[in-house]
């Protein structure tokens, strides 16, 4: 309801403009009454239009290539342009706006849509922008708040001082290990601090940053934690949102290893399932007790967000965090996103 309010208000807010500008512009100027209802006629019709453009919008990002993308925006922009043209000259037509000028229905529809189809054109590209403005916008907070999350995570004082204790017990006992540590950890820190992550990197990229937390933990833990991975050969290639897999791993580990005494195994897998990409991260520790603790932390509440805005809701992507079948034990994370290959989308 507030992005209703939000776009309404907005289109109202130029309506007044252009009613401002059309009653001093003119050397016999219209009753301010008239003037009002032309203009919000007029802008109220694109406040309909508004997320029908943006979900069109939303939907033709996910084709990931700009041609192809331009390509499907060309005929929408002349179909909604038209479309609300042709609205706009009705609801005037309706309100008896063109009292002044009498005509009938469909000549007041004709006079809009031959009047304003072009202007129209250019209002699409202009909400198409704005849309994509605010979701670059909104993916760079979200990405900003996942560095956040992660620093968070690692730099937590549990964390560090574990790690740091972990590496001076090596330095006498095996100074090569606390070296590759030492190296680990500022690999970690380091690629949490880039810029140079966008929101979207390889899975292979994604995998080298998630080498470094997993080989600190498995320091620290010892024979007590065992991570295995089972990337299916070609999938490295694919684009996946930035620190995607290291909260799922971090909430395995935490609730897995850290809650109880056994030897507890973190599994992550990636293969292509058709035209997806699932992504799974599986533990054999305790699973979810009373089905919320897991589910409603800040890591896995940003994941679901950025998930969402990269791509959409229903069909766009799936997350699921649930307790793997009856006799397996432990929890999985699922993930089900778009397989598109970063080498043929550069090509």
């Amino acid at each position: 309801m507030q992005r209703v309010f939000t776009v309404l208000g907005a289109w109202t807010a130029v309506a007044l403009l252009f009613a401002i500008q059309t009653r001093f512009q003119g050397d016999t100027p219209r009753s301010w009454g008239w003037i009002l209802g032309w203009q919000l006629a007029g802008w109220w019709t694109w406040a309909a239009f508004t997320p029908l453009v943006t979900a069109f919008s939303a939907r033709a990002a996910r084709l990931a290539n700009p041609l192809r993308i331009v390509a499907v925006h060309i005929p929408a922009a002349l179909a909604v342009a038209v479309l609300c043209a042709a609205t706009e000259g009705g609801v005037k037509w309706a309100l008896g706006i063109y009292r002044t000028t009498p005509l009938s229905l469909g000549a007041g529809v004709s006079y809009a849509v031959a009047t304003y189809w072009t202007f129209n054109v250019l209002i699409y590209v202009m909400v198409v922008g704005l849309y994509h403005a605010v979701r670059a916008a909104r993916l760079e907070s979200q990405l900003m708040q996942a560095r956040l999350d992660a620093l968070t995570g690692q730099l937590q004082p549990h964390f560090l001082f574990n790690t740091l204790h972990t590496i001076s017990a090596f330095v006498l006992e095996d100074p090569k290990q606390a070296n590759r540590m030492i190296t680990r950890l500022s690999e970690l820190l380091r690629h949490s601090f880039s810029r140079e992550r966008g929101p979207l990197v390889t899975l292979e990229e994604e995998l080298q940053l998630l080498d470094h937390y997993v080989a600190i933990q498995e320091a620290r833990f010892g024979d007590r934690l065992k991570v295995t991975f089972r990337v299916e050969a070609g999938t490295g290639a694919a684009t996946v949102p930035t620190f995607l897999l290291q909260p799922l791993v971090e909430n395995a580990i935490r609730h897995g290893a850290a809650l109880q005494g056994d030897s507890v195994a973190v599994e992550i897998a990636a293969a292509r399932v058709g035209d997806r990409l699932r992504l799974e991260v599986r533990d054999n520790g305790p699973g979810l007790v009373a089905g919320a603790a897991r589910n409603s932390g800040v890591g896995i509440a940003n994941t679901r967000a950025r998930l969402a805005q990269l791509y959409g809701s229903g069909v766009g992507h799936t997350f699921e965090l649930v307790n793997a079948p009856a006799g397996q034990g432990g929890a999985v994370a699922t993930v089900e996103i778009p397989y598109v290959d970063h080498a043929y989308r550069h090509r």
